[in-house]
């Protein structure tokens, strides 16, 4: 996993030599260096509302938070779970043409979980918090003046108990996973 995200960075760094500008001619100056955007997948998990701030020209820090309840029941029986997922994320925007932005980024999203079940006469509860690293490969579309702002990506999940199959929660484990926002910068 470590190797094909390697290789399509590398892959979209050689394949836009027109987005890379070292010397930084001919780049645009931002005005709206403020995101606030609504984000399915990603490193909120299931869904984050999230507060993004350009600093410089090239770089964007990003801070979400998501919450989430289930519960269910069966005659005596019930289970309920929430977790609040807070995403933390730092994006190189330096690969750009205009309003189309080519987004390499890295985060942390801290989890708080707890649940409780019930049957009959017995009941057990627990609550806990984690971490989980993550990186992130994109494509933006984020107007330089303002406006909509739509983002689509892939990113990799790091952390303790995360596999397809067979989970073990103490093993270390990277999971694929897919983000799209939509919002507005000013």
């Amino acid at each position: 996993m470590k190797k094909f995200c390697l290789l399509l960075v590398a892959f979209a760094a050689l394949a836009t030599p027109a987005m890379a500008d070292p010397m930084g001619r001919g780049r645009d100056d931002r005005d709206a260096n403020n995101s606030f955007f609504l984000e399915g997948g990603g490193p909120g998990l299931l869904y984050s509302l999230n507060y993004e701030r350009l600093v410089e020209s090239d770089w964007a820090l990003r801070i979400g938070i998501s919450y989430a309840s289930i519960s269910a029941s069966a005659g005596s029986t019930s289970a309920e779970a929430s977790f609040l997922t807070v995403p933390v994320t730092a994006s190189y925007l330096g690969l750009r043409e205009g309003n189309h932005i080519l987004e390499l980024g890295v985060g942390a999203t801290g989890i708080y979980a707890s649940g409780a079940g019930s049957s009959g006469v017995t009941a057990a509860s627990g609550s806990g918090m984690t971490a989980l690293g993550t990186v992130m490969v994109g494509y933006r579309r984020q107007p330089v003046n303002g406006g909509f702002q739509f983002r689509v990506g892939f990113e990799a999940l790091a952390g303790k108990g995360l596999a397809f199959s067979n989970p073990d929660p103490n093993a270390f484990g990277v999971l694929p996973w897919l983000y799209m926002s939509l919002g507005f910068s000013l």
